[in-house]
């Protein structure tokens, strides 16, 4: 999955839920930020996206994406 389709899984969201893309991406990255936040899921955090790294939505969609396909 590349940056292309997640930028167009938002706007699908956004167009299903009657919102903004950028409310769709500001959600996510609420969403994203409690995950990140998350003691007990560290280190699958870490290991997916990287050591303190906090993904943008896009990205998380395409790495998750990705992992979701194999």
């Amino acid at each position: 999955m590349n940056r292309k389709i997640a930028r167009k899984a938002i706007a699908r969201i956004a167009k299903m839920e009657g919102i903004k893309e950028s409310e769709v991406r500001e959600e996510m990255s609420r969403a994203i930020m409690e995950g990140y936040k998350n003691k007990e899921t560290r280190g699958n955090w870490n290991a997916i996206f990287g050591e303190n790294t906090i993904p943008s939505p896009e990205e998380f969609i395409t790495v998750i994406g990705g992992i979701v396909a194999k």
